[in-house]
């Protein structure tokens, strides 16, 4: 996974609370960084195409790999795609980078795996043809 190689990325600002006892960010809260960066990405893609409060996603699955750790005054950013869309679930990989020296480094990379819900019958559906338009359209090729 190279972070060249995405199209979206977001600033992170790392918090006090996120630091543990040795000054790095504790390693619960790259899960809640790219969760930001997921939002942020599909209200940019799906903008009003999603009634948020009828349909979305779940999360079922995630990964996470720890490269280098991130400390209180770092300036960080998350990168996120959507790499495979498939029948009723699509995988989004993110990474989270610190900027450093005026390089990107990267910390950590991880991926999701999203089952598209209809939240009123609590059942999983198909990833609808506007969602799936969508992001293509985002990533510039199929998906």
């Amino acid at each position: 996974m190279h972070y060249l190689n995405f199209k979206h990325s977001i600033s992170i600002q790392v918090r006090f609370k996120d630091t543990d006892r040795i000054g790095h960010v504790n390693n619960a809260n790259y899960l809640t960084y790219f969760e930001q960066g997921r939002v942020v990405y599909f209200n940019e893609v799906f903008k009003q195409h999603i009634n948020w409060a009828k349909n979305g996603f779940v999360l079922a699955r995630t990964e996470l790999n720890h490269l280098l750790p991130v400390y209180l005054q770092d300036e960080i950013y998350v990168c996120t795609r959507v790499s495979k869309i498939g029948t009723k679930s699509l995988t989004i990989e993110n990474v989270l980078l610190k900027l450093e020296n005026k390089m990107y480094i990267e910390c950590a990379n991880g991926l999701g795996i999203l089952v598209a819900m209809d939240y009123t019958t609590q059942q999983s559906i198909e990833v609808p043809g506007l969602w799936r338009t969508a992001l293509e359209n985002y990533e510039g090729n199929k998906l």
